[in-house]
């Protein structure tokens, strides 16, 4: 498993450059955030509806 993830690392790192390496791990940190704080918001309003 760990051979697979070493094989994409090596494709990903042949068609980008560094700066665009950088670039897209930012973005994809940064979705990241956005996705845990919808998770974060949805489960707050879910659990605000049913204490009432």
């Amino acid at each position: 498993m760990i051979f697979f993830f070493n094989q994409v690392r090596s494709i990903f790192t042949a068609l980008h450059t560094p700066t665009q390496q950088i670039q897209l791990s930012r973005r994809a940190f940064f979705q990241f955030l956005g996705y845990l704080g919808s998770c974060v918001v949805i489960s707050l309003a879910a659990q605000s509806k049913y204490v009432e």
